[in-house]
């Protein structure tokens, strides 16, 4: 078990009811905020956490289907029972390391978005997991990213260097035309940052300085 999935298994029991649930909560409510909102069709959260995002995303929802993947059972485990109690049959969730899963495993699934919040540093190989994204994106779907911004936040570059020089994990925060850069070489198209936020003492926590990022994959013309 790596040392991510170990951290986040001992969070999962009170991930929504801890000192920063509502820091992560405000995240879910800005992606719901300025991302596209579709109500059929099926969507993809990687890093999904307890599922807290797709819940509130597939409220009222029934002809949407959507997964959740995590790298943390624990976190999966209490994904699916707040899923149930709220009732909604046409959410799955995954047990997974999305950088080395078969792609197979969403076989049946054509995603017209995918989600990814919080969980894009703990990639080992950015381009890798970018490409991936891209490659299971459906043609003229959307993929956005929320993620911390390095340059705008020296709490997050001293975290970035501990995480480098103590703690020798793979965590890795990124400047924003890091991110986009990422994309961008992986296909995405109009690729955007969609929303910036940079405050203090927000939502419990002593600083924030996050992003939203779009990315696009054409649609391929056809011809003849």
């Amino acid at each position: 078990m790596s040392v991510v999935a170990k951290e986040f298994d001992a969070l999962a029991s009170k991930y929504e009811s801890n000192r920063l649930a509502p820091w992560y909560q405000a995240h879910a409510d800005e992606m719901l905020r300025h991302c596209l909102d579709i109500d059929e069709g099926d969507i993809l959260d990687i890093g999904c956490g307890t599922g807290h995002f797709l819940r509130e995303y597939l409220k009222d929802k029934p002809a949407l289907r959507a997964v959740g993947i995590d790298l943390s059972s624990s976190m999966i485990e209490e994904a699916a029972r707040k899923s149930g109690e709220a009732g909604l049959e046409n959410l799955k969730f995954i047990h997974a390391d999305w950088e080395t899963m078969g792609l197979d495993a969403f076989s049946g699934y054509n995603f017209r978005i995918i989600f990814c919040a919080n969980a894009f540093h703990y990639f080992t190989d950015p381009q890798a997991a970018s490409n991936r994204l891209y490659q299971l994106v459906q043609e003229g779907g959307v993929v956005y990213v929320l993620e911390r911004n390095k340059a705008r936040s020296l709490l997050t570059f001293f975290w970035g260097f501990l995480h480098s020089t103590l703690i020798k994990d793979q965590v890795v925060f990124y400047k924003n035309a890091e991110l986009v850069k990422f994309f961008e070489d992986a296909g995405f198209k109009g690729v955007n940052i969609i929303r910036s936020i940079k405050k203090y003492f927000w939502k419990n926590k002593l600083f924030t300085s996050i992003v939203l990022i779009e990315g696009k994959k054409d649609e391929v013309k056809k011809t003849g």
